[in-house]
């Protein structure tokens, strides 16, 4: 490289990072929704670190992504040619995802630039797992030639270094993370019902048909409604309700917008993610931070923000009758509703709010591009 990354911070140049993120500035996924947040945050602190967003595969239809992937790599190439390149993110799920990653890992070690791998994918340990043999060996050279790995919860730290003991010492807990909530909650009419809201992608890994029949149990507790917002099965969603009578009790919108999200949010009292597989989702850490009562399941990185009976209650994976009681007790338990709100919220405040976020993000990144450093002047000697 004509000029590298260590003499330009030696010139006092910013670091540089190369965020490879799959769909894009207002994607409706989980991780541009995450990097959306990051893209806003960086926005004000160009003169202390330059952040630039790469997409791998883009919104449009499937068969583009290799147009997005070939344009991602080129600019990686060309950044890493004019010495303006520190260290890459790359946001890992599985699937598509996972080989469009490796092939950007690939080429990092091909120019030399160090890499943090980011671990989103929901099931990435049964992908893992099933994967053939070439693609497994592809993800554990992807994992052990890393810098650094940033997990979401303990129980993906535990698995990734049964996968790959050699990056033990390299794995960060990073959980997710969202601003605070800038809107104080408006005062609920005497009387009105409470709200219920649902946040992700309608379908059976997210339980919302177990949901929907919760729902159908409660009738008789307390008004309230309900809204189940996503994208994913919303037209079988719509015929279940319609099918349970419930059309004047739930209401099933599709894909919101983030505006209609932070409204969603605003209004509602409580949030329920009955998931039967998670990594860490960003609607429960929205929830905390605009203090709802919480219900999930313990999955995935889950159990590791919601405690029981004290920043939310947790429920077995498809127990329709454990969440229906669940739902009842918040409906009707006002006391135990508001303390878990605000348990959720102090939480948020203590651990999940984006500007501690990205201070343990660029702390990562520091390290990673001095290790990089390291590596590039071995490589000379």
């Amino acid at each position: 490289m004509a000029n590298t990354s260590a003499s330009r911070r030696m010139d006092g140049q910013p670091l540089s990072v190369l965020v490879f993120t799959p769909l894009g500035q207002g994607g409706r996924g989980g991780i541009d929704r995450l990097m959306d947040e990051l893209r806003r945050h960086f926005e004000s602190r160009a003169s202390e670190i330059r952040v630039r967003f790469i997409t791998t595969r883009g919104s449009g239809h499937l068969a583009l992504s290799p147009s997005f992937l070939f344009c991602a790599i080129m600019q990686l190439i060309w950044y890493s040619l004019v010495g303006k390149v520190d260290v890459l993110h790359i946001n890992l799920s599985l699937k598509g995802s996972a080989l469009r990653k490796l092939t950007i890992g690939m080429v990092a070690r091909i120019v030399n630039i160090p890499y943090v791998v980011h671990l989103h994918g929901a099931s990435f340990d049964k992908y893992w797992d099933q994967a053939s043999a070439p693609v497994s060996r592809a993800i554990n050279r992807f994992f052990e030639q890393s810098a650094a790995v940033i997990v979401l919860g303990s129980f993906w730290a535990k698995y990734v270094s049964q996968k790959c003991p050699v990056v033990s010492s390299l794995i960060f807990i990073v959980p997710n993370a969202t601003h605070a909530a800038s809107t104080a909650k408006p005062s609920r009419p005497e009387g009105a019902p409470l709200e219920i809201l649902f946040l992700g992608e309608l379908g059976a890994r997210k339980g919302v048909p177990q949901l929907v029949s919760a729902l159908g149990r409660i009738c008789d507790h307390a008004p309230w409604h309900a809204t189940l917002a996503g994208n994913g099965d919303i037209d079988a969603t719509r015929d279940q309700v319609r099918v349970m009578g419930l059309e004047r009790r739930i209401t099933v919108p599709g894909w919101v917008d983030d505006k209609g999200v932070q409204n969603l949010l605003l209004n509602a009292d409580i949030l329920v993610l009955p998931s039967f597989d998670e990594n860490l989702p960003m609607s429960l850490i929205e929830g905390c931070a605009h203090g709802l009562a919480i219900i999930a399941t313990p999955v995935g990185a889950t159990g590791d923000i919601i405690q029981q009976e004290q920043t939310g209650i947790l429920v077995p994976p498809g127990d329709v009758d454990a969440l229906a009681s669940a739902l009842r007790r918040l409906l009707l338990d006002a006391e135990l509703r508001v303390r878990l709100g605000k348990n959720a919220r102090a939480l948020h405040a203590d651990m999940l709010e984006i500007g501690k976020y990205v201070e343990r993000l660029i702390s990562i990144w520091r390290m990673a591009a001095s290790s990089g450093d390291a590596r590039r002047h071995v490589k000379r000697s």
